[in-house]
């Protein structure tokens, strides 16, 4: 899973154009201190997102990525990857319409509960301010 999660969360992080302070913030936390990612090493991690631009650049589509990453990830594991990349998308107090797009996708192509999803969605609303 910590291979597909690094590529899904920077799938995410990237879909405005740019990887924002405070997603590169959370992201390093994450990578230092949550369990499924502290046990990446940088080697890993840089091969897994030079996998994941080299797959964008050659223009395998977006939610193709998406459901191969799922592939990888049991229905927790997608719930999870999902409460973590939209975790990411707000950190920075906005929401792109690229990533709610990217975060649609996987809501769609993963076949997520909808009490999951709206459940992840207020809880960044609200620790983001992002209800208005």
């Amino acid at each position: 899973m910590s291979k597909s999660l690094v590529q899904l969360i920077l799938l995410a992080a990237v879909a405005d154009g740019e990887i924002q302070d405070e997603e590169k913030l959370l992201l390093e936390t994450y990578k230092a201190r949550y369990p499924r990612l502290r046990r990446v090493t940088q080697k890993d991690y840089d091969e897994a997102q030079i996998e994941l631009f080299n797959k964008v650049k050659a223009g395998v589509r977006i939610p193709h990525l998406i459901e191969d990453l799922g592939n990888n990830f049991s229905d927790a594991e997608k719930e999870i990857a999902f409460a973590l990349t939209y975790e990411i998308c707000a950190s920075n107090f906005h929401l792109a319409p690229q990533e709610e797009e990217i975060l649609n996708t996987i809501k769609k192509v993963w076949k997520l509960k909808a009490s999951v999803v709206n459940a992840v969605k207020l809880s960044a609303q609200l620790r983001y301010d992002l209800l208005s």
